[in-house]
């Protein structure tokens, strides 16, 4: 039978583990049995590097002890409180921290379990909203129903987190089921590949800008939001929002009547070195926008948290309309709330992001000086401790390396196999003829990295690209 769904173009393993196994991978997953700080620790007690904080999730290491006690603590009162009926200090003050540091951008906060689940809020937010507005309007109009989002994108695994993301490896099979969400797509910022032969990246910025503003006419009147990620993550590894790209966005938004949001489940809480990844980009007037998702590094991977962040102004049209209209079992999780308001707490106090901002340049120099004369490295991108390597076959043309040579698969396996070291697998960025290719590698360590791990990460990296690149190179020349 022929794979219904490999993105690594892989052989996949049985193995005699009751769990369906994930695709991700050509072998059967180890198992870990303990961790500490950057590294993971399997049954054969090897150590491994963990460069990608899971997908960028463990900001604080593994096994933070004062995070395990403001657990333990919380758990000897009461571990579960049904969101529908009551509410819990943790939930509370965890609300209240992600409003006040948010600088006067957002007013209230919905908490879930999972950046899937935080999509799916926003999206019945957005729906929401839009209705409502159109009951109290003059004169009476319709309902936006309309999403413009980015391609390619990534929003999350769910049929509607799905639908708005530009995503066609997570699409797949599914493609069928997401056909109700009216939703179209303009060009994600990618200047290693948009640039044109004399073109500036401000001009790049105003041509894709421009673009947005074409689909926003297209659609003139009815479209509710616009959906944006401001630091790629997989799906196009790690590429940043071009200068004044952002606010420029923001201002199209406000011309056409839409909402904007943004997508920092996973650059957002500090993964660029900004507790908001939009905080780099100007001020809560020029950058912020409407509704923010996050998750990951929101609770370090100590529970299952994610959150929706919106304005004043959406709150209010939600409250009035008679309250928001959804929610799930687990939502603002007591023990969730309480490992995450612990990891926050310990983010601010002990200065992290100036760590992430000040290990991610390191990282930046040594993989580019490193990696300069590699054959296939093509680009090093990112922001912070979010950094993306693309590879191709051709660095002056840039055409990507055949699907066939698993480039980016093989790496993984071979940096975990021999170098015990754990990276992030991105798939896919070029999509030409219905055809995807582009290999690429996500780098996401630890905020609490020190010195002495950058270089062991940049070390170990590159010894597994020449040992991959020496291997394809001679495929290729047979």
């Amino acid at each position: 039978m022929s794979a219904l769904h490999d993105p690594t173009c892989g052989k996949v393993v049985d193995s005699d583990s009751a769990i369906l196994n994930r695709t991700l991978y050509s072998k059967p997953a180890e198992l870990v049995v303990a961790g500490h700080d950057s590294y993971l620790v399997t049954n054969a007690s090897n150590e491994i590097l963990d460069a990608t904080a899971g997908p960028g999730v463990t900001c604080l290491g593994h096994s933070n002890k004062e995070v395990h006690q403001a657990i333990i603590d919380q758990m000897q009162k009461i571990s579960y409180v049904y969101s529908g009926h009551n509410t819990t200090q943790p939930a509370e003050d965890l609300a209240a921290l992600l409003v006040e540091e948010s600088q006067g951008a957002f007013a209230k906060v919905l908490i879930n379990s999972g950046g899937s689940e935080a999509t799916e809020t926003a999206m019945k937010i957005v729906r929401q909203y839009s209705l409502a507005k159109s009951l109290v309007s003059n004169p009476p109009a319709s309902a936006r129903e309309h999403i413009i989002s980015r391609f390619p994108s990534y929003h999350g695994n769910t049929l509607g987190a799905l639908a708005i993301s530009g995503h066609p490896l997570r699409k797949g099979i599914f493609t069928p089921y997401l056909s109700a969400v009216p939703v179209s797509f303009v060009s994600t910022c990618y200047p290693y590949r948009q640039l044109q032969d004399g073109e500036a990246e401000e001009q790049l910025c105003q041509r894709l800008l421009q673009e947005l503003d074409n689909e926003f006419q297209k659609h003139e009147g009815n479209v509710a939001a616009f959906w944006m990620e401001p630091v790629t993550g997989t799906s196009q590894a790690c590429t940043a929002s071009l200068k004044g790209y952002i606010p420029g966005v923001k201002k199209l938004c406000k011309k056409y009547g839409a909402l904007l949001v943004m997508d920092e489940i996973l650059c957002g809480m500090g993964r660029t070195g900004y507790l908001f990844s939009w905080m780099e980009d100007g001020s809560v007037e020029d950058a912020a926008p409407d509704i923010m998702t996050c998750a990951k590094a929101l609770g370090g991977g100590y529970g299952p948290i994610s959150a929706v962040l919106m304005t004043a102004e959406v709150a209010s049209v939600l409250t009035e309309s008679g309250g928001y209209n959804g929610g799930f079992t687990y939502q603002s999780h007591t023990l969730a709330c309480t490992a995450s308001l612990a990891v926050q707490k310990i983010v601010k106090r002990d200065n992290l992001l100036e760590n992430v901002r000040r290990m991610g340049e390191l990282l930046f120099s040594i993989l580019r000086g490193k990696l300069r004369d590699s054959l296939f490295v093509g680009d090093i991108r990112g922001r912070g401790l979010q950094i993306g390597v693309e590879f191709v076959r051709d660095k002056s043309t840039k055409e990507t390396l055949p699907p066939s040579a698993r480039f980016a698969g093989r790496l993984l396996e071979h940096a975990w196999e021999h170098e015990r070291l754990s990276m992030l697998l991105g798939m896919g960025t070029l999509h030409l003829d219905g055809k995807i290719s582009g290999d690429n590698i996500l780098l996401l360590p630890m905020y609490i990295i020190k010195e002495e791990e950058v270089h062991q990460i940049a070390d170990r990296f590159t010894r597994s690209v020449e040992a991959i690149s020496a291997i394809v190179m001679q495929e290729l020349s047979n």
